[in-house]
This record gives C-alpha cells, structure tokens and sequence, in this order.
C-alpha cells in the first residue's frame, strides 16, 4: 500500500466514523452539530485534504 492509498484509507475510515456518529447523535441529527461531531467533520476532512495532495503529487511524478 502506497502513501496514497493509505491517506485515502484512513480519510475513508474517519468519514466512516463522523457518519456513525451522525446518526446516533440527536443534536447533529438537527440543524447544529454537537462539539464532538464538529472536531470529527474537521478531522475528516483534514485528512480527505491531505489525500488530495498526496494523489496530485503522486500525479504529478508520474507524468
């Protein structure tokens, strides 16, 4: 598993994790996010960034 694939990896498990928590949390089930739900958003997207850079770079040395 290359650096790519593992960014991706864990960005997939974080949004795994927030969607859990999105659905058995009644104030993110509103309009407000709860303080945990907020910090777990923010990891994962956090981490979906830097899979992003990490597939451009990888991207970019293959051309």
């Amino acid at each position: 598993m290359n650096t790519t694939d593992q960014a991706a990896s864990r960005a997939d498990a974080l949004y795994a994790d927030y969607m859990g928590h999105l659905y058995g949390c009644p104030p993110c089930q509103q309009e407000s996010y709860c303080p945990a739900g907020t910090r777990m958003r923010a990891a994962w997207k956090c981490a979906q960034a830097v899979a992003m850079q990490a597939y451009r770079a990888r991207a970019k040395r293959l051309q």
